[in-house]
């Protein structure tokens, strides 16, 4: 086995251009902080500590560089600035568990679910204006957006993912979940959604519903917990506490022996429960 894996991890990385390279970096929670990983250097540093809680769900604002994550057992979602070379927390604003959180930089808007009271939220970037744009997610835990064509996605482990508009009106199912899922991201440019459910399976749809596709399957993995899609890889957490990688175009090498599964980027001491993945050039 550990000698397939470092197979798996040198054939990938040798047959990457010099366009192509790995210029990725993955924010993700410990036990105590939220670090940094760099998928080029593949090394770890610590941005700044969250006070040990269950780190849900992570999101990036462009417009006015913040980091957003949900911090469910304090009741809170904060954020800190990124990159800077003062990081310092930020409490955002109170809510009575908040789980999943995205936000939408070009019209100046967060947007959260919360887990116990079935709620969807809005509120400004800098906090204010909080108002309830739904109290119909019953069990709504992720939630992403299209800020391009105003599409919002949202997330319920056993039922599937539903899209609406940014008012929660036309709203359709585009997903069914046969099995719990906790996590799930959308590719922008193939307008395509992914999801990992507790089998181990990686699935992907088009925003329309249309043409479902099993990516990736390996039952022998574990505690999936986090999934996310940067250009032409998929990124996860599988074993609570290792980061991995995939090529998106894996299921077309499927009855082919020699390009190899997923790729084991990290692993860590403690659970990892959420992930974001960016590209550092532009940063």
């Amino acid at each position: 086995m550990e000698v397939r894996l470092w197979f798996s991890v040198n054939l990938i990385f040798y047959n990457l251009s010099a366009a192509e390279s790995l210029r990725s970096k993955i924010l993700f929670p410990s036990s105590q902080s939220i670090l940094e990983f760099d998928v080029d250097q593949a090394n770890v540093s610590v941005l700044v500590g969250h006070g040990g809680t269950v780190v849900h769900s992570i999101d990036y604002d462009n417009e006015n560089r913040y980091v957003y994550f949900t911090r469910t057992a304090f009741f809170d979602i904060v954020r800190f600035p990124y990159p800077s070379k003062s990081i310092t927390l930020q409490h955002f604003v109170n809510s009575s568990s908040p789980v999943g959180v995205a936000i939408d930089p070009k019209n100046d808007h967060v947007y959260w679910v919360n887990d116990l009271d079935n709620k969807l939220f809005r509120c400004k970037t800098d906090g204010t204006n909080i108002v309830v744009v739904s109290t119909d997610v019953n069990n709504a835990f992720m939630i992403r957006l299209d800020i391009i064509n105003r599409w919002m996605y949202i997330g319920y482990p056993s039922i599937g993912i539903f899209k609406s508009r940014f008012d929660f009106t036309d709203i359709s199912k585009i997903a069914n979940f046969t099995i719990q899922t906790y996590c799930m991201d959308i590719d922008l440019t193939e307008q395509r959604l992914y999801w990992m459910d507790f089998s181990a399976d990686i699935k992907s749809v088009n925003v329309d519903g249309s043409d479902v596709k099993t990516i990736f399957s390996d039952h022998n993995l574990v505690h999936h917990t986090a999934i996310d899609v940067l250009d032409s890889y998929i990124y996860f957490v599988d074993y609570d506490t290792r980061l991995g990688m995939i090529d998106k175009s894996f299921q077309q090498y499927k009855n082919i022996s020699e390009p190899a599964s997923q790729t084991i980027l990290h692993s860590d001491t403690s659970n990892i429960d959420s992930i974001f993945v960016f590209d550092s050039i532009g940063m």
